[in-house]
């Protein structure tokens, strides 16, 4: 017999979606920097950096660069004008700040959710600890120190507790940009890490600590590096580590004593690595469309010449990879902006950003960028296309174009860079989050934006169909799900919950594939194989 709970839930879920009837897709401005929040707190800031969905609330990290709020910037008050963690509770709420990072911490250079499975012993939690972690550098102009930090929330209280990754000398800047944070397992000594990208100063890690208010004990010095470019990327694919640095993609090999190697070098596009744009960008795992291992997805962008071409990165089956081209971001933006001519493309800020279209059910990757164009007559930002536009990549690895809020016109406020996205984490509504802005050293008081695209989807009932082709069960499910074929053919399948997000993925082999969704969270799901989807429920 079902659990009543679940039935509530089920009956709940299907309200939701049928009660959203197939329509048109609407924008919606979510955040507009420049105003205080209900506790009187300054909401301003010159770019959204990151968007993450975190425990049923979404939140924002904002920095200040080139911001005339910004003391350093020609702003008047101290108190404000710092990076900024702000939160948004529900669909129809205001946008509150969580974090106040404190003076000279300029931005929020990373915010992401992370999940302990181990301590720092290497034995298993009774359960994983899922937190958001947010992380910074402060520069010292008395002592000439540059403090780099994490801070980690704490969901019961809304605090954050703060933890030291290292400190060092001056200069500050690209030397100590945190862009990216990853967890990983350490196949040889079973130990559990959270390595932190510490811009040219290395890769620091450490490990789990729930005694310590910031829940990490960082080890001061790093791993590896310094490095000559900062790293923008640091991924886990095939259970191994991964960074890129520049040109270079390197790999960890894992042990007591931990080594990396080079698995894949762009020099042969060009030696000349500025270390501002930063060679190899938004790093993302996905999956090998030849075959069952990992693959990356990347954007190469060298220098002051990037025009945004897109790499994937195939295993070669000897360690290595095999590049294979997808499609060079310029030559969209000039057939999308009829008569322009893109000559610099910077983007993949972040990841490509995997999610499930809630009316065409595709699996798509986006990517923001910021694009230099002449010669078109369309709006312009001190050079730069003043709209904010996007790539779509669909599973066949096609990819389009598409603008925030709909084509920009002259007199709007310009939106420049589109720098993240996410999937709505309220249960009220299908929509997808898109914030940005990139100041690119130019004056930008108060351009920070978050936008947001709604989705009006059919009910959830209509996406079942054909089911005499696959059976699951049981249903509900606790800790294995069976799916049985009743065809020959392998397909591969996804598992994917109510924001659109995968999170279990596989390929039927057999006739009878057991399905692994012990560590789902009890909720209703969809799981999809070639054209059919089914729903169910995972209970404890």
């Amino acid at each position: 017999m079902i659990p009543k709970r679940y039935i509530c839930l089920l009956i709940l879920t299907v309200f939701l979606f049928a009660n959203n009837p197939l329509n048109a897709q609407v924008w919606i401005k979510s955040f507009t920097a420049g105003g205080y929040d209900s506790n009187n707190k300054f909401l301003g800031g010159s770019e959204v950096l990151q968007l993450v969905n975190h425990k049923n609330m979404l939140f924002a990290s904002v920095g200040y660069w080139e911001d005339a709020n910004n003391i350093w910037y020609g702003g008047s008050n101290s108190n404000i004008g710092w990076g900024q963690i702000n939160r948004l509770d529900n669909s129809s709420a205001a946008w509150q700040e969580d974090l106040f990072l404190g003076a000279s911490y300029l931005r929020p250079e990373i915010i992401k959710q992370i999940i302990f499975t181990k301590d720092q012993f290497g034995s298993p939690l009774p359960a994983p600890d899922t937190v958001l972690i947010s992380a910074g550098y402060s520069p010292n102009y008395i002592t000439s120190i540059v403090t780099v930090k994490s801070f980690v929330r704490n969901d019961v209280n809304g605090t954050w507790g703060e933890s030291q990754i290292m400190q060092g000398g001056f200069p500050a800047g690209e030397s100590y940009s945190i862009r990216d944070i990853e967890m990983h397992i350490d196949q040889q000594t079973g130990l559990e890490y959270v390595f932190a990208t510490v811009g040219t100063q290395g890769i620091y890690k450490g490990k789990y600590n729930p005694a310590n208010p910031g829940k990490i004990d960082w080890i001061s010095t790093a791993e590896f590096g310094p490095l000559s470019i900062r790293p923008l990327g640091i991924e886990v694919a095939n259970g191994t580590l991964h960074f890129s640095s520049g040109s270079k993609l390197y790999r960890r090999i894992d042990g007591v004593s931990p080594s990396y190697v080079i698995d894949h070098d762009f020099s042969d596009l060009g030696a000349t690595i500025n270390s501002a744009v930063g060679g190899i960008r938004g790093l993302t795992t996905i999956d090998n469309p030849s075959g069952i291992d990992d693959s990356f997805l990347l954007m190469w962008c060298p220098d002051g010449q990037s025009q945004g071409t897109i790499y994937r990165l195939e295993p070669d089956g000897t360690g290595g990879f095999n590049r294979i081209y997808e499609t060079k971001l310029s030559l969209l933006i000039s057939s999308f902006l009829v008569g322009s001519n893109a000559s610099y493309v910077l983007g993949a800020y972040n990841e490509f950003y995997e999610y499930i279209d809630p009316i065409s059910n595709d699996t798509f990757h986006l990517v923001g960028f910021e694009a230099n164009i002449s010669g078109s007559g369309h709006p312009t930002w001190n050079s730069y296309y003043s709209g904010g536009l996007f790539a779509k990549r669909d599973s066949n690895g096609q990819y389009s174009i598409e603008e925030i809020n709909g084509t920009i016109g002259a007199n709007d406020t310009a939106l420049v860079a589109n720098r993240c996205y996410v999937a709505s984490p309220f249960p009220n509504e299908t929509a997808l989050y898109f914030g940005g802005f990139d100041p690119n050293s130019n004056s930008s008081t108060n351009m920070a934006w978050v936008f947001k695209k709604n989705y009006q989807v059919n009910a959830i009932d209509d996406i079942t169909k054909n089911e005499n082709n696959f059976v699951i069960y049981p249903n509900p499910a606790s800790n294995q799900l069976i799916l049985e074929s009743k065809i020959l053919e392998d397909h591969e399948f996804s598992i994917i919950n109510l924001l659109g997000e995968k999170v279990v993925f596989g390929r039927l082999n057999s006739q009878i594939e057991t399905i692994d969704i012990s560590s789902l969270p009890q909720n209703v799901y969809i799981i999809k194989v070639a054209n059919e989807a089914f729903k169910f429920i995972k209970t404890d």
